[in-house]
């Protein structure tokens, strides 16, 4: 027989591709072997079990997700509000891909601390502490608050509700101010 040479980063496309057209549950070796037109036997050589495969898989999405928010970085007012539109777009627009990566086990988070430290992003912190005449830890502080907040409206998008960008920035823009005097 043959051996089959197939990339690890091909066979992670194809799993992504799954993910994001059919939802995780649809992943199975077999699923992701005729997505990347090889056998499941590549795939159990590259990644040992489905267990590292599902890891590898996880992080190929978030490096995924941060190319899709880099490319969203302008459509906000700031780089504050750009990275909340970019995460309510992302629950809006690929919904199943963001159940995997935010509403899962996967994300592994523990606590507060490690949410912000998975989701912030590099100067928007500084950005808001610009906006609002914060401390470092005042802007960290309100950062997560909205995070948060931000990521509520984003799971209701990613389970079907419909809210217009309008009333998204709007509902933003009034946990920003409310919160505020919270942090000072």
């Amino acid at each position: 027989m043959r051996e089959q040479r197939v990339a690890k980063e091909a066979v992670l496309d194809a799993a992504l591709g799954i993910v994001r057209e059919q939802g995780e549950a649809a992943l199975s070796a077999r699923a992701v072997a005729q997505r990347a037109g090889c056998s499941v036997q590549p795939i159990y050589s590259l990644f040992g079990n489905m267990g590292e495969l599902m890891r590898r898989l996880y992080e190929h999405a978030r490096a995924w997700a941060q190319t899709f928010h880099r490319e969203h970085a302008g459509d906000g007012r700031n780089p504050f509000e750009s990275h909340g539109l970019s995460h309510l777009r992302l629950a809006r627009e690929e919904r199943l891909l963001f159940h995997f990566l935010y509403l899962s086990p996967h994300m592994g988070a523990a606590g507060f601390e490690d949410v912000y430290e998975s989701v912030a992003v590099d100067g928007v912190q500084r950005c808001v502490e610009e906006l609002g005449g914060l401390s470092p830890e005042e802007a960290r502080k309100l950062y997560l608050h909205m995070i948060v907040y931000v990521h509520g409206m984003a799971a209701m998008l990613a389970t079907g509700a419909e809210f217009d960008d309008d009333e998204l920035c709007e509902r933003m823009d009034e946990a920003f101010h409310g919160l505020l005097a919270s942090v000072r």
